[in-house]
């Protein structure tokens, strides 16, 4: 998908959102494109209605159980009309930042506005042996939820923010069955039910690396590229003052990302006057507070910067 993204790369008014991929993994680009081109272009439930052998990136066992989640809420939303819609089977955060098999979320459903989403982890049984380090799933699947929402906000902190997520995981004893009340519109609905977990976005926590962020960042700046084919170094405007420290940013000097207003940075914000940052006029896609903050970010941000050019 990628290489055929970069054959209509030149074209005038071409987007790399334009480009849609059932089996795409990163999920900032997923959430990008359905703000993008709208919910249903990114439907996947047609990729569970050929085959297994059609969906290479999942497993013959990894690919029934989605598919049954998937035909429970059809039935569920048939029944009551929730308007949820599968947009990923499998996703890390960003392109290449899981490292890890416990890295991957699973099946994500999201709402017609974009702003509520569903989570369903799948993992295998339950074993006796004690050593809850490899399949403490409670832990897994609300660290996932509180990720995604994290890169929700993330996105659009500013713009229809998102409002929550809910969050369960299934296993073969289970069946693959979805209580019901999962998918109601009702912030009670999950009392009393196990393996089942409701975040509000103003309960999540901060958890984007500066490595997710950087590559985040990628994403999202290079579907704008093509707008500003201007070049030098340009200033850009943030209104707004920074929040409470979080873990987003560490160190001195660092990227002046995003992040700095969504989770905020250890820099020292005294004044309550619009804060000026400069665009990289190669690549476009990471601001600076100065031209020393981006001596010092280089040996780290020029392998983002060289391969937009390439």
């Amino acid at each position: 998908m990628e290489a055929l993204g970069s054959a209509f790369a030149r074209l005038p008014y071409f987007n790399p959102l334009m480009m849609v991929n059932r089996s795409e993994t990163c999920a900032a680009t997923k959430l990008a494109q359905c703000r993008f081109l709208g919910v249903n272009m990114n439907d996947i439930s047609e990729k569970f209605q050929r085959g297994p052998d059609y969906s290479p990136d999942l497993t013959e066992a990894e690919w029934r159980a989605r598919k049954a989640v998937i035909e429970q809420l059809e039935r569920l939303r048939g029944r009551q009309a929730l308007p949820w819609v599968p947009i990923l089977s499998k996703y890390e955060i960003a392109r290449s930042s899981a490292k890890k098999e416990r890295d991957w979320g699973h099946l994500l459903f999201i709402n017609g506005t974009t702003t509520r989403y569903l989570l369903v982890m799948i993992f295998p049984d339950e074993c006796q042996c004690g050593n809850f380090s490899h399949h403490d799933y409670d832990a897994l699947t609300k660290y996932h939820a509180n990720k995604l929402l994290c890169l929700a906000k993330y996105i659009w902190h500013t713009e229809q923010p998102p409002n929550w997520i809910r969050a369960t995981y299934l296993t073969p004893a289970s069946g693959y069955t979805i209580p019901p009340a999962f998918v109601r519109d009702d912030s009670t609905a999950l009392a009393g039910l196990e393996r089942c977990y409701h975040i509000d976005v103003k309960d999540v926590i901060p958890s984007l690396t500066l490595s997710e962020v950087e590559r985040i960042d990628a994403v999202l700046k290079r579907s704008e590229a093509r707008e500003d084919a201007g070049g030098g170094a340009r200033r850009i405007n943030w209104e707004g003052k920074a929040g409470r420290a979080g873990r987003g940013v560490e160190g001195e000097c660092r990227p002046c990302l995003r992040v700095l207003y969504v989770f905020a940075s250890r820099l020292d914000w005294t004044s309550e006057r619009p804060i000026r940052f400069f665009l990289v006029g190669r690549c476009k896609l990471v601001q600076y507070c100065s031209k020393e903050c981006q001596a010092k970010a280089w040996p780290a941000h020029k392998h983002f910067c060289k391969k937009p050019a390439a």
